[in-house]
């Protein structure tokens, strides 16, 4: 192995040890699970007393884990090699515990790069030279907001530049835009990535290119297809490969609820189960990284809609504005709100209402009004330190779960969804601060990402177009293949609970959207 190809693939490793160290302890993850609200991994020993995630601070109330075998062979591969490789490491590139884990999201470490053919073994084909020599890392994505927007401007179709070099397989021009800081998981019109562009036209260059730079790879696109569902249909089987080992789920479902697994036949299914034994690179640092870049954007042009009760908030948000070019009030809630300001209680809950709702389902922060009270004419405060904990209770955590929704490029929570409103033509109480009708829900649902219904279901003749499965429905739970809703009020008739069809009332629609999660009707009295 040459010097220049063992200190590509020491710095690789570098970043790999940090994809499976523990955000507690700094050290590599023991029987490692991981968090559910943001993904982090840590030993499952820490979780039972943890109250906020070590890495991105967020409460764990109401947080859960899962845990995967495959993870625990990834932790004792990664440890493995740096006890073989350590004694070849110049000291400059040793990792630290402060570097490694508390400066993780503006970390200057390089994500994952597949090592060359002449080290560990990778796909077929291995990236040109001019390739390898490139020095990818948080940082330079985190450019400055000029670069981010020149790079980001789209065609009609909504393409960027990046989607049109990937698309043409112009290899430099990808290389170009990527150190400008491209985003690599700008969808288009038609809901597609660079990276889909790049698995279509069956380039594994590209594709290992893209997986360099902070690459979600599970996102979804025109009928929910992921890279890895078309790696499947195009045949690609060495992309295929490269992509389950760099995190691609085998079991992800699209809107007709196919798993690429499910799609696989032959060679390719044996590459699909013999490569999620081998993963390499999992997608936590590529979701932190989505998170600290969404943050930097959303601190350039904040544009405040303040619902608060208090005269004194209203009064101190006028003279922040004053001091900050970066702050604007916006009179009415429109498309154009980035930060809905309310009141809490001590804790940081505070009570459900159609203005939080809205703001759910428009994945924008929800804060408390304290973050105005604290900031001052020289400083605002970080958002994440104010944003609501929950709505009416902590595990009521739908603006955070919304906006790391947005942040993964995922489907709106009622994806898949077709929902009809029974009888909901005059104006209906649900609570003091949630008075709804039609129009009011019709807009929730559709800003959701879900359709909504002008007639009843039939359930013995659902048309062919919309027998899709919600995107979000919990694996092997009740609503897994459900794609119709009748949603009635405190009293319904018929009671419908087929596997395809069901009858729910509104108070689960509501708490669907105050948890951002498509919940099981485990609690109500029609089952």
């Amino acid at each position: 192995m040459t010097t220049e190809n063992l200190s590509s693939f020491l710095k690789a490793l570098d970043v790999v040890k940090q994809d499976h160290t523990c955000g507690l302890c700094s050290e590599l993850c023991k029987n490692p699970v991981t968090l559910s609200k943001c993904f982090h991994l840590i030993c499952a020993d820490h979780f039972k007393d943890l109250k906020y995630c070590p890495v991105c601070k967020i409460s764990l109330d109401g947080c859960s884990t899962f845990s995967d075998d495959r993870l625990n062979k990834s932790v004792e591969a990664v440890a493995e090699l740096g006890k073989i490789f350590d004694k070849f490491k110049p000291e400059d590139l040793r990792l630290t515990r402060s570097a490694s884990v508390e400066e993780k999201p503006k970390s200057k470490s390089k994500p994952y790069k597949a090592p060359s053919s002449s080290s560990k073994k990778v796909g077929k084909n291995v990236l040109s030279d001019k390739t390898n020599q490139l020095k990818p890392d948080l940082e330079s994505s985190l450019v400055s907001s000029i670069s981010i927007k020149t790079a980001e401007k789209r065609n009609n179709k909504g393409e960027t530049m990046l989607h049109i070099a990937c698309r043409l397989g112009k290899l430099d021009k990808v290389t170009e835009l990527l150190n400008q800081g491209a985003n690599t998981n700008t969808k288009d019109n038609a809901g597609w990535t660079p990276l889909h562009e790049a698995v279509q036209n069956g380039r594994l260059d590209l594709v290992s290119l893209l997986l360099q730079y902070n690459t979600l790879i599970n996102v979804p696109g025109q009928g929910n297809e992921t890279p890895l569902h078309e790696a499947v249909r195009f045949n690609h089987i060495d992309i295929a490969r490269e992509l389950v080992r760099n995190g691609a789920d085998i079991n992800m479902r699209n809107c007709k609820g196919e798993t690429p697994l499910q799609l696989a036949v032959g060679e390719m299914k044996e590459t699909l189960l013999s490569a999620s034994e081998d993963i390499v690179h999992t997608q936590t640092v590529n979701v932190t990284h989505m998170s600290a870049l969404y943050s930097e954007l959303d601190s350039e042009d904040i544009r405040i809609y303040c619902v608060s009760e208090y005269r004194t908030v209203h009064n101190k948000l006028k003279l922040l504005v004053k001091h900050h070019s970066n702050l604007h009030i916006e009179a009415k809630f429109t498309k154009k709100v980035t930060h809905l300001l309310v009141d809490t209680e001590d804790d940081g809950v505070c009570p459900s209402s159609l203005d939080i709702l809205q703001g759910i389902v428009m994945n924008i922060w929800i804060l408390s009004s304290q973050w105005i009270t604290k900031s001052t004419d020289s400083k605002l405060e970080p958002f994440g330190n104010y944003e609501i904990t929950g709505i009416g209770s902590k595990s009521y955590n739908g603006p955070k779960n919304s906006r790391y929704n947005k942040y993964k490029q995922l489907p709106g929570l009622f994806n898949g969804c077709h929902i009809y409103f029974h009888n909901f033509n005059t104006k209906y109480e649900i609570s003091k601060s949630i008075v709804v009708n039609k129009a009011i829900l019709t807009k929730l649902v559709t800003d959701a990402g879900g359709i909504v219904l002008r007639r009843v279901p039939n359930p013995e003749s659902i048309p062919e177009s919309e027998k899709l499965v919600p995107y979000h429905a919990k694996r092997d739970g009740k609503l897994t293949d459900c794609s119709h809703y009748i949603i009635f009020k405190d009293v319904y008739e018929p009671m419908y609970n087929m596997k395809h069809l069901k009858a729910l009332p509104v108070g689960w629609l509501i708490e669907c959207l105050e948890k951002y999660e498509l919940c099981e009707p485990i609690d109500y009295n029609y089952l």
